[in-house]
């Protein structure tokens, strides 16, 4: 999912360039959008969507590097504080699925599985 967000940051950014750069630019940003979808697709069908879908905040992220150093924007500090904000809601998020997790589940419940004694 950080892969799909890095991606459609870019693509999103390619967008912005695309009344600069030209055609050329507005087509990269597309592919780049549609590759992050494909990836996206691909981590729904292995992932948790609970788990999944809040770690797609991380183009928040991405989106203020990107305007940083590339867009070369000014990023004020109540941004950063943001950025800080949302990386630690996804690791919150991301980091919290765990084993406790598929004990609720009634995974680890299965006769031969989970730790011996």
């Amino acid at each position: 999912m950080a892969m799909s967000a890095l991606l459609a940051s870019f693509g999103q950014m390619f967008w912005k360039m695309f009344h600069t750069e030209g055609l050329w630019a507005l087509l990269l940003g597309l592919v780049l959008y549609a590759c992050g979808a494909l990836i996206m697709i691909v981590a729904y069908r292995y992932g948790k969507l609970s788990v999944l879908q809040p770690m797609l905040c991380l183009s928040y992220v991405f989106a203020i590097f990107i305007a940083a150093f590339i867009l070369k924007e000014e990023v004020s500090t109540l941004k950063i504080v943001g950025v800080f904000v949302v990386v630690f809601g996804v690791v919150m998020i991301a980091g919290g699925d765990t084993a406790e997790d598929e004990h609720v589940d009634g995974l680890s419940d299965r006769p031969g599985e989970g730790s011996q004694p």
